[in-house]
């Protein structure tokens, strides 16, 4: 029996391109949506690799956020940063129920979520190191 291929998250970056590329608010709140959990999910899995395990009592987002920000390098720190922003569009896409200039923000969502990537896939495979944060 063949095991499954791992599910690629950079689709997730390609659906929030052709999402973003719609008129609909629908579209364009999801396009928001999908580049923050690509972002997310890859930050995770290097985490991971990393031994971060998410801890009961807070969200995993939070816990994985701070491992990026209290991390001893500044790389971390500007990954941490950029996720956060993501993160926070994405929360007002979600739940809020008016988007000021929503079809403004999607080109920047888009591009600072490949900017995470390409910094992400720059730095160090041994960052970010939940045994190494400051405190």
């Amino acid at each position: 029996m063949t095991r499954p291929m791992p599910f690629d998250w950079l689709e997730f970056l390609t659906l929030a391109e052709e999402l973003g590329e719609r008129a609909d608010e629908g579209s364009l709140r999801s396009a928001l949506s999908r580049a923050y959990y690509y972002v997310y999910h890859l930050a995770l899995r290097r985490a991971q690799d990393n031994n971060f395990k998410a801890t009961p009592g807070e969200g995993t987002h939070t816990q994985l956020w701070r491992v990026f920000s209290t991390n001893p390098e500044p790389a971390c720190w500007k990954l941490a940063e950029i996720a956060v922003r993501l993160k926070e569009k994405r929360e007002r896409a979600d739940y809020n129920l008016s988007y000021p200039r929503l079809q403004e923000e999607v080109p920047d969502v888009l591009a600072d979520a490949r900017d995470f990537a390409t910094r992400l896939a720059r730095l160090p495979a041994r960052h970010p190191n939940p045994k190494s944060q400051r405190q």
